[in-house]
């Protein structure tokens, strides 16, 4: 029987190979790169051996990306053009872009990827040459039937259904966590054997949102932009003086990289602080120091962080290196970015 792709429940039904020009905005990068996988899939269907360009938005010219978009390849019959944390660009050149909606050449694709998206004319134009899509974290149901896809497609495991769903309560339907977390109960799993709920609740603890901010406030005050006390000291005092194990303190961190991520994102879609402190489940007091810190990032930086965490705990899970120096490096990470 063939192994059922992972993908999320729209991720196949609103690209083709006939799509021109696709916007790719939201939180959720692996919901954003499902979407460019079936962009690239439907291609490669349609028009055989394609090129792909990136650009960066922040530095890219306009001259540099449509003259790749309009100009024809030598190795090739069709382009993939790909302008990366696309606001700033879009920003600059709204009214260019809208125009070349309005003409899209016929032998390339335009994608625009980038958390935060301002809508606008340039939609309707858009989606009148391909799509524009917001890539959110899925439902929990819908993301324990992307668990169980994605086991069998990328980790060579079987996860039991209700591991899958459990494993989505302890952790939330955010995929590249869920999809860090699955990668290391496939390492533990026994030969044959499928992921089940017994070894979910063994290997993925349950932390309560109090306990994560216990440890994950003197981290957001280390990182402060005056704060005399990096986050590294910060967490030599939770494992030191306070005895908190380097194991959920890891967790606390890669938890909070995660809530700085999305945050940024809801904020640079134009939520307001009350709505993102209640999507981060903060309450009261401990909504300014988190926004103070989400108001510093940028797109860039927020990804970074929340790459660096998923790095630092994937290497953790899987035995290369101390828990306690995986961390101590993530802070480093956290004061200078």
């Amino acid at each position: 029987m063939p192994k059922k792709k992972a993908t999320t429940r729209k991720a196949a039904a609103t690209v083709s190979a006939d799509t021109r020009a696709l916007v790719l905005h939201g939180p959720e990068q692996m919901v954003m790169q499902e979407h460019l996988d079936a962009l690239k899939a439907a291609i490669a269907n349609e028009h055989g051996d394609y090129e792909t360009f990136r650009f960066d938005g922040k530095t890219a010219t306009l001259a540099d990306v449509f003259d790749e978009l309009r100009g024809y390849s030598l190795m090739s019959t069709y382009k993939l053009v790909v302008v990366d944390d696309a606001e700033p660009f879009v920003k600059a050149h709204r009214a260019a872009l809208e125009r070349y909606a309005e003409s899209v050449v016929d032998h390339a694709t335009l994608v625009l990827r980038t958390p935060a998206w301002h809508k606008g004319n340039l939609d309707k134009k858009i989606a009148k040459v391909g799509a524009v899509i917001k890539c959110e974290p899925p439902k929990p149901a819908e993301a324990a039937r992307w668990l169980v896809a994605r086991a069998a497609s990328h980790h060579h495991a079987e996860i039991m259904q209700n591991a899958a769903s459990a494993l989505v309560e302890r952790i939330g339907p955010h995929l590249m966590l869920l999809d860090a977390e699955l990668g290391k109960l496939a390492v533990m799993a026994e030969p044959s054997k499928p992921i089940d709920l017994a070894l979910v609740e063994q290997a993925v603890g349950q932390s309560s949102d109090a306990k994560a901010w216990v440890m994950q406030e003197p981290l957001l005050a280390g990182m402060a932009r005056h704060s005399a006390r990096p986050p590294l000291e910060m967490v030599r005092e939770l494992i030191d003086l306070a005895g908190h194990d380097p194991v959920p303190v890891m967790w606390a961190a890669m938890d909070l990289c995660r809530k700085l991520s999305v945050a940024w994102a809801m904020k640079s879609a134009g939520d307001n602080d009350a709505a993102i402190g209640k999507a981060m489940r903060l309450w009261g007091p401990q909504v300014r120091p988190f926004m103070d810190i989400v108001r510093r990032l940028d797109g860039p930086t927020a990804t970074v962080l929340l790459q660096a965490a998923l790095h630092a705990d994937t290497r953790t899970k899987r035995g290369l290196g101390e828990a306690r120096r995986n961390l101590e490096a993530l802070c480093v990470t956290l004061a200078d970015k």
